[in-house]
């Protein structure tokens, strides 16, 4: 039986977004308000914070054991921009 890796390699680089055929090569006063427009963060971009994180894991657990939910647990260890 063959892998179906390949395909869903294949499949994964085809979905990637590619830069529009109507990119601005430079910003001008005519394009401004469109190019503000694809950059500006939406709604959506801000999402993570209607989540209620917890800060310290004793809270995380109780609160997810009470809803029957899971923890996503995020570590850092240093500086969280050292490794930018």
């Amino acid at each position: 039986m063959k892998s179906p890796l390949p395909l869903i390699a294949l499949a994964a680089a085809l979905a990637i977004p590619t830069a529009s055929a109507t990119t601005p090569a430079t910003l001008t006063q005519e394009n401004y308000d469109s190019v503000k427009a694809h950059v500006a963060p939406t709604d959506r971009d801000f999402a993570f914070t209607s989540v209620d994180w917890k800060s310290s894991l004793p809270d995380a657990i109780n609160a997810a054991s009470s809803q029957d939910k899971p923890i996503l647990l995020w570590l850092y260890f240093g500086n969280p921009t050292g490794n930018c």
